[in-house]
């Protein structure tokens, strides 16, 4: 039965799931598919609804279930074509292991036969250059090129020719399919055919890509060619001429499929030479090697490798005089004979490799200056270099580059697959997490591959449990002579400046997952402009990414290598700095988002520390945005270093960005109940007040009333403890609002307590604004004046209940806006909201609907109090039997449920969802 996936984003989070069926995939994966280098604030959010969408269009078809970090499609292999097709091609590969290369042919044939198309071809152009599907691209055109190789040796062409020539259109420029494809046709009898085929093939390159074919195409054609009416069998290679030195690479390599076509792409360009840099132990000597091997046909004239040693353990980078000496003795031009000069031996080299076709691979290249000499001047010479500094200046003079990072998750279970095979797949979430704990990094998962196959009887989770237990980089040493995770890292290190040391090792205790170019400086004690030269240095170096402009981040294990440099009084110097920087910004931007707000100092910042201030309200938020990932984190710091007049701080200033946000379970629920904590140990009584109101506003919209009260009772228990007249006020109006300010019409009994509270809450407003308390202040009479203003709703309330008169109670509202009025407070008060709810109360749902329009117009974009209006407002709707209103209604709403999964939300969801409102007919009353 075809299952209906929804909207292209659904269907694209559906592909990648099916494509990795199986194996967890991260949600920063999902995001990165659906909206590269820019996702949206609510990303990760919007990935969780369409997920929830598929689960419930995909019913008994498979299960989508959550994993750490993100999701896992679980089925059958029956039920995933790609199960089924992994799982015939690795039963081709155990048969042919066997020598049953008959049966291996059919388990082909049958995995091939369930391609109908090329991969996600019904997802957009941008979508299916995911280096997910390029790479389950490159995955069929190996099979098929396996495939082809075995029917050919075993006489059993037919059965593979449909097959092939359906999928050539798929690998248009894949010489190694196309070269398959006409030597099928040729032993099949149809030469001409094949022959044509060549034509196209070689028309296309040259008109699109405006290259040659390449050995495995000529070799094809020529070998059709000389078959003229005899059986074609497939030849074998000659050796190739010319000097050959590149080292042997693990047959077990795998992966970085996505990658390899990229360098392949990359050495097409004008000027062939690519230079590939990465962390130390992203295997970027292994990935250069790989695609020389693959691609040595193309260079019958030489295949050199040389280790530049630019970060070598021992010793110092190569000179470059001595690399030409070593290239030159490989041409064949004894050392006896070559120019004394680095210069003549510049000129002969490139002088012998004018006219030849020949591949250089420079490994670990230390700066431009080591290679620059090295470049050959002819056009058939390419040169993979691999380095872990940048080489600016080559790129600038034409050499392409591109970035290795670590493994994607697909890549990391690959690559794992290839070294222990079935002990993945019989522990898939202990390989999940051995892949987790080395961060993705080929160096610390080749370590732990080998130390799995070192002794079998190891389970992969008791390798994991091992891996946990271990402190930090400790895990990855002693097991592979001479590869141990630590001691690459520090050839990288060793190369640094003084500063940039330094500030290595001080990011390396930032507790957040990047930073950016401001955070640094306070980390570093620089000003901004230098600060950017070190974070260059490092970024060059490889042991820093900037993962966008002006945002920064350390891989998990470089960060440890980071901390573990640093002794206890840099480690406990850099908190602070860390911890200041944010607490002094958030601060100065809690003062532009709500600027009537009551200030808080937070005493000076500490040495070094240059406070960034942002110079508006929407520039504050922006920032906030950019750094939410990073709060929790730095308070977690804060909290481990006992700083506890921090916390208080940091929980007082995020509250004025999330307030209004929907952003209360990632900030307020983990933070102020800590702050709260730490106030009460350090006996901080005005803090305490201010925590446990600010926990009762939390609960109060959670709609958790028992929790609610008591955080308010306790904050004007507080108040009366500490003689605080207007602590007492807050929470007594917290209070009533708690009661009257509830989904349905609170209780007869709720609104005389509600009363009772408000009448005591006034009376304290008018001692203090008489001055008959120890309140004197003209900002506490102030404050009071406006606290009163509050009071009303509860009389109000009362009014309506005792009387009926809807009049009545409003005027008892607009006194209490009036008072807010004459306060001079500056906040704007609107009895809309409770006026809306007494018509509705009354039965009058036309005029609730335009009060509740009236308050939307004055809360602009605040989510929840934009949902609390429109849900009432399609109630209203319901209730006159306009379906048409109430489905415009529901629409309005939809955008500010995004991100939103609590119970608040539910609660919402669900009553918009109850409106099933049907054409012209009557409803039933609500609430």
């Amino acid at each position: 039965m075809e299952v209906k996936l929804g909207s292209p984003q659904q269907r694209s989070v559906f592909a990648v799931l099916a494509a990795c069926a199986g194996e967890p995939v991260s949600t920063s994966m999902l995001c990165d598919m659906l909206w590269g280098q820019s996702p949206p604030p609510s990303a990760a959010a919007t990935v969780q609804q369409y997920v929830s969408r598929l689960r419930r269009v995909l019913s008994g078809n498979g299960a989508i279930r959550r994993v750490p970090g993100g999701y896992q499609l679980t089925a059958a292999e029956p039920e995933v074509d790609v199960l089924t097709w992994r799982g015939l091609v690795a039963r081709a590969r155990e048969e042919r292991g066997r020598g049953d290369d008959r049966a291996a042919v059919t388990a082909f044939v049958e995995a091939l036969a369930l391609w109908a198309g090329p991969v996600a071809a019904d997802l957009a152009p941008a979508t299916r250059e995911h280096p997910l599907f390029v790479g389950m691209s490159r995955e069929h055109a190996v099979a098929l090129c396996e495939a082809a190789d075995l029917a050919l040796s075993t006489g059993r062409s037919s059965e593979l020719a449909p097959v092939l020539q359906r999928a050539a259109t798929w690998h248009r420029f894949d010489e190694g399919v196309q070269s398959r494809l006409i030597r099928v046709l040729a032993v099949q009898g149809q030469r001409a055919e094949a022959l044509r085929c060549f034509r196209a093939i070689r028309q296309e390159l040259v008109g699109e890509l405006g290259i040659e074919p390449g050995s495995l195409l000529q070799e094809a054609h020529r070998s059709v060619l000389a078959a003229a009416g005899k059986p074609l069998a497939e030849p074998v290679r000659p050796p190739l001429p010319g000097p050959a030195t590149l080292p042997v690479v693990s047959r077990g390599l795998s992966g970085r499929e996505a990658e390899f076509e990229r360098l392949d792409a990359l050495v097409s360009g004008p000027l062939p030479v690519v230079v590939v840099t990465g962390m130390g132990g992203a295997g970027k000597t292994s990935l250069a090697l790989r695609w020389a091997h693959h691609r040595a046909g193309d260079f019958p004239d030489g295949r050199f490798y040389l280790d530049l040693r630019g970060f070598a353990p021992h010793g110092t980078p190569m000179d470059p005089t001595e690399a030409l000496h070593l290239l030159l003795a490989t041409l064949g031009v004894p050392r006896a004979e070559q120019p004394s000069t680095r210069d003549g031996l510049a000129a002969l080299y490139r002088s012998l490799l004018a006219d030849r076709r020949a591949l250089i691979v420079l490994d670990n290249a230390h700066d431009d200056d080591q290679v620059r000499p090295l470049l050959p001047g002819g056009p058939g010479c390419t040169v993979v270099v691999t380095s872990r500094s940048f080489l600016g200046a080559l790129t600038v003079e034409g050499a392409r580059s591109m970035g290795l990072s670590v493994f994607s998750e697909t890549d990391a279970f690959r690559f794992l697959r290839s070294r222990l095979g079935h002990r993945v797949d019989a522990e898939p979430g202990a390989a999940a997490e051995v892949i987790a704990l080395c961060g993705r990094l080929p160096l610390a998962m080749s370590i732990c591959a080998a130390w799995a196959q070192r002794i079998p009887s190891f389970t992969l989770a008791s390798l994991a449990a091992e891996l946990r237990r271990r402190d930090g980089l400790d895990a990855f040493a002693g097991i592979m002579p001479g590869r141990d995770v630590r001691t690459v890292f520090s050839w990288s290190y060793q190369r640094l400046g003084p500063q940039a040391a330094e500030l290595f090792r001080r990011l390396g205790v930032h507790p957040g997952p990047d930073m950016s170019a401001t955070t640094a400086a306070g980390i570093a004690g620089h000003d901004r402009t230098r600060t950017l030269t070190l974070l260059t240095e490092l970024v060059d170096a490889q042991l820093l990414t900037e993962v966008k402009p002006g945002r920064y981040a350390l891989h998990d294990l470089v960060r440890a290598y980071a901390a573990e440099l640093s002794d206890s009084a840099e480690r406990d110097e850099t908190v602070r700095r860390v911890v200041d920087h944010f607490l002094h910004t958030l601060v100065a931007g809690a003062g532009l988002v709500d600027p009537v707000r009551l200030r808080r100092d937070p005493g000076p910042p500490a040495p070094g520390v240059i406070p960034w201030s942002p110079h508006d309200a929407d520039e504050a938020l922006n920032w906030f945005g950019d750094e939410h990932a990073n709060l929790l984190p730095v308070f977690d710091a804060a909290e481990r270093a006992g700083l506890d007049e921090k916390l208080w701080m940091l929980s007082w200033s995020i509250n004025a960005f999330v307030f209004e946000q929907i952003w209360w379970h990632d900030y307020i629920l983990k933070i102020a109940p800590r702050a709260l904590a730490s106030a009460e140990r350090c006996d901080a009584l005005w803090w305490c007040g201010y925590l446990h109101n600010t926990l009762g506003k939390i609960y109060f919209h959670f709609n958790d009333q028992d929790r609610a009260l008591h955080h308010f009772e306790q904050s004007a228990a507080i108040g009366r403890r500490t003689n605080n007249p207007l602590r007492v006020v807050y929470g007594l109006n917290a209070m009533t609002v708690t009661l009257l300010e509830l989904p349905d019409w609170p209780s007869d009994a709720a609104i005389e307590r509600a009363a009772a509270w408000a009448g005591e809450a006034r009376a304290l407003c008018e001692d203090i604004i008489a001055g008959t308390t120890a309140t004197q202040s003209e900002d506490a009479r102030k404050e009071a004046r406006q606290l009163i203003g509050d009071t009303y709703q509860a009389s109000a309330f009362s009014v309506l209940q005792r009387t009926g008169d809807v009049q009545a109670a409003i005027a008892e509202l607009n006194k209490g806006a009036q008072a807010h009025l004459e306060s001079g407070s500056g906040r704007e008060h609107s009895p809309a909201w409770a006026v809306a709810r007494f018509h509705r109360r009354a039965g009058d749902d036309a005029a609730a609907v335009r009060k509740y329009e009236e308050t939307l117009k004055m809360h602009g974009s605040r989510s929840w109090s934009v949902l609390e209006c429109l849900v009432n407002i399609a109630e209203c709707h319901a209730r006159l039997g306009d379906a048409e209103a109430v489905a415009a209604t529901k629409a309005r709403a939809q955008p500010y449920f995004e991100g939103s999964f609590h119970n608040r939300a539910d609660e919402m969801r669900a009553r918009l969802e109850a409106l099933d409102v049907p054409a012209g007919g009557p409803v039933r009353p609500l609430g």
